[in-house]
């Protein structure tokens, strides 16, 4: 276990990053495709050498004024490919790397039993990787990542690859294995955050934009990126009052202030809104005290049980769900002008 320190760049790949990992703690990183989250990895585990800056694994500098090449750094990386050696079955492949790092060939298979069994593949032992399902190659693949006793793990994606069902047997199996291990973990989904994350760091345009613990974040996001994938509405404005907050000239929100993170007038200020507590109409409907915006609808999302209206509000994206019926009744399309309502009640305002 180890606390990890990255504050380096990467001129090339217009990077520049500062995030700090406490020890023995799991930090999900997020953002959209190309916002620096592999280069960070690829500077972590040494396939990446910083223009500037520093990596630092506890009190060992890795990257910057000294170079610690891939194999001396004790950094494990998985992958969405398990790439397990295929000539030979999977008690060898475990025990390859306590072997590699001087253990006996008895305290290795010992080791490698172990960790197989805390994945629940003890039973696949024998078995060549063909042999074995994509969860379980996966499985075998994060055992013989903790076998090696890594400072830092490293994760990219590496539940992409599989279907709904196996990927919550493997993601249950992370949580349980990287409990108490200092990790990054690159990940599009909200449940790998929920379920195997203690912190979050968002990531856009090669920055860090935003970190801190999972739970605070996905309750106040403060990124537009963060914002969707925590399914949350996000507007951003400037605070003319507690309860009010103006996102464009003459375009105000009303709403209840976070007591824990209040507005300040006169500064930045954000509105979050969840998206089954905005009703569209084709006319102002009048009736209680409500945020009643001009909207245009850019899209249509048929989502299972419920359809996805994705609307632009003041130049700031919103997204409503609707029933089906609702949106053949609206006859929604894109570029249709409607208003957006919803209650002050539901809409939280806080301070940046």
């Amino acid at each position: 276990m180890s606390s990890l320190g990255v504050h380096a760049a990467l001129a090339g790949r217009g990077v520049d990053l500062a995030l700090d990992v406490a020890e023995g703690s799991v930090t999900a990183l997020v953002g959209p495709n190309g916002a620096g989250k592999t280069s960070l990895l690829h500077l972590v585990a040494g396939l990446a050498r910083p223009t500037s800056g520093s990596v630092r694994i506890a009190d060992r500098e890795v990257a910057g004024t000294t170079w610690v090449p891939v194999h001396q750094r004790r950094v494990a990386l998985l992958t969405q490919r398990p790439a397990l050696f295929p000539h030979l079955d999977v008690l060898a492949n475990v025990a390859f790397g306590p072997r590699s790092g001087g253990a006996t060939a008895a305290d290795a298979r010992t080791r490698a039993l172990a960790e197989l069994d805390a994945v629940g593949c003890a039973g696949l032992a024998s078995r060549r990787p063909q042999d074995l399902s994509g969860g379980q190659a996966q499985r075998v693949a994060i055992a013989r990542a903790l076998a090696t006793d890594p400072d830092v793990v490293l994760l990219d994606e590496p539940l992409a690859g599989l279907d709904v069902a196996v990927a919550t047997e493997v993601r249950h199996a992370l949580a349980a294995r990287l409990r108490g291990q200092t990790s990054l973990l690159v990940t599009h989904e909200l449940l790998d955050i929920w379920t195997i994350a203690d912190q979050v760091a968002v990531l856009e345009g090669g920055r860090v934009v935003e970190s801190g613990p999972a739970a605070e974040l996905l309750a106040r996001p403060t990124s537009a990126f963060l914002g969707r994938l925590s399914g949350t509405n996000l507007f951003t404005g400037t605070a003319l009052g507690d309860t009010v907050l103006q996102i464009a000239p003459d375009v105000n929100l009303h709403g209840l202030p976070d007591p824990d993170q209040p507005l300040t007038v006169g500064l930045p200020g954000l509105a979050s809104i969840q998206p089954a507590a905005v009703a569209l109409h084709l006319a102002d409907p009048g009736g209680s005290p409500r945020n009643h915006l001009a909207a245009e609808v850019t899209g249509i999302e048929p989502r299972g049980h419920y359809v996805r209206v994705n609307l632009t509000v003041a130049g700031q994206p919103l997204a409503a769900d609707l029933t089906g019926q609702a949106v053949a009744e609206l006859a929604l399309r894109p570029g249709l002008r409607v208003l957006a309502a919803f209650k002050a009640t539901q809409v939280r305002l806080y301070g940046r």
